[in-house]
């Protein structure tokens, strides 16, 4: 899309960072991340800001002060593709976000999108252009976080890379059971939408996609800023 839409600034607020893109001519000109929202505010200067998390209003009024505007695209903003999913209410935003992306990438072609992160998030985009839905499924942190809240005796481990398939201890029988879990899940379900729908594009993003291999196949397309490119294609679908 070639946008007459000023330059402005995307405050993405996930579960465990915030990014900050600066963004112009309908690009992403750089991309920081932070702690905490409110040390992202120090990179922000009578911006247009324009976000997709749920924000504190106090926050949100501290982007206002900085002395520009505040723009919030929700599960209402109008969308360049169509969708039948059931509870729109309650989607999460970042999802419709990479469909947006992936949209703007395919158009007109089956896409299925791997969001790595807190959750995994699997999101298919019909060759109609219609969002059909996807799955959800818990991530790293959450698949530890209930091993060791939810027995007697297992530790809380925050390892994330790649191990072996047999743990010779107890930490690495755990870390091989989520990581290898997690990748065999994630290549099960490749294999099933693509038994399902044929030929197929995938986009691979998320904070914890690059603990993961993928087969280097020309349908797969690794993109970090996936979630931040599809923010920029709704917020300019709504502003054109």
């Amino acid at each position: 899309m070639t946008s007459s839409v000023k330059p402005f600034v995307i405050v993405d607020a996930g579960n465990t960072s915030v990014k900050v893109a600066h963004i112009k001519n309908s690009h992403i000109q750089s991309v920081h991340r932070f702690a905490h929202v409110s040390d992202a505010l120090s990179t922000i200067s009578d911006a247009d800001v324009v976000c997709a998390s749920v924000l504190n209003e106090n926050f949100k009024q501290l982007f206002i002060n900085s002395g520009g505007s505040f723009h919030q695209i929700t599960h209402q903003s109008k969308l360049p593709f169509k969708s039948v999913y059931g509870s729109m209410e309650t989607i999460g935003v970042d999802r419709l976000c990479n469909m947006a992306a992936a949209f703007k990438l395919f158009e007109s072609q089956n896409c299925l999108v791997v969001d790595i992160g807190t959750c995994i998030k699997f999101d298919f985009l019909s060759e109609n252009n219609l969002y059909l839905g996807g799955s959800i499924a818990p991530g790293i942190e959450l698949r530890y976080k209930a091993l060791h809240e939810h027995t007697s005796q297992l530790p809380m481990l925050d390892f994330k890379s790649a191990t072996a398939i047999i743990g010779g201890d107890t930490n690495k029988s755990m870390h091989s059971g989520v990581i290898n879990g997690i990748q065999h899940e994630i290549q099960g379900m490749i294999l099933r939408y693509e038994k399902d729908f044929g030929d197929l594009k995938i986009l691979i993003t998320g904070g914890d996609a690059s603990y993961f291999d993928f087969p280097q196949k020309s349908n797969i397309f690794a993109n970090k800023n996936l979630t931040l490119e599809g923010i920029v294609e709704i917020y300019e679908f709504n502003a054109v």
